[in-house]
């Protein structure tokens, strides 16, 4: 479970405008969480967007004090350089997440880059969905400029493979 520090309706953390709510506030999200687990093996991740709205000493001190609260992972959202994720691995004890978001603020870091910098996760949210937009563009240009899309099969899936990545034949017999 990922618990943020926004205020509702939140915005994407690369945004500009972005609010947070109190400290206290999160902390008793976070407890409120903490106190509904039953399952040890559920993880809370505790995210701060104060980087972006108090500044970078204010989202180091929000992390560690969700950190300190039992947060399983600490989330400091849109660092804006190299050495800010090395003072966030640097200056918080506590596992952390990194999120690798393609044009987003954050420099990107390799896997192994951030596993050397001791970042626990690696998150990249919106690649699959860039991916598949610039293939349904492709598509949908294709069939415009030809009124077929079988040019492109060998960059496609097979309907068996769809089938078979589906599941379906667990439940067609």
């Amino acid at each position: 479970m990922l618990l943020e520090d926004q205020v509702s309706p939140k915005r994407c953390g690369h945004f500009v405008g972005k609010q947070v709510i109190s400290v206290n506030e999160m902390l008793t999200k976070l407890k409120a969480a903490l106190d509904a687990r039953r399952d040890p093996d559920f993880v809370i991740i505790a995210r701060t967007d104060a980087r972006a709205v108090e500044g970078f000493e204010s989202a180091i001190e929000r992390a560690n004090q969700y950190g300190e609260a039992g947060a399983d992972v600490c989330f400091v959202e849109a660092p804006r350089s190299r050495e800010e994720l090395q003072r966030i691995s640097a200056e918080v004890p506590f596992p952390q997440l990194a999120n690798m978001l393609l044009g987003g603020v954050t420099p990107i870091l390799s896997a192994e880059e951030l596993e050397e910098l001791d970042f626990k996760i690696m998150v990249d949210p919106v690649a699959t969905l860039l991916t598949a937009g610039a293939a349904v563009r492709k598509l949908a240009e294709t069939m415009k400029r030809d009124g077929r899309v079988d040019s492109l099969t060998a960059e496609m899936m097979n309907f068996d493979e769809v089938k078979e990545t589906l599941g379906l034949a667990e439940f067609v017999r």
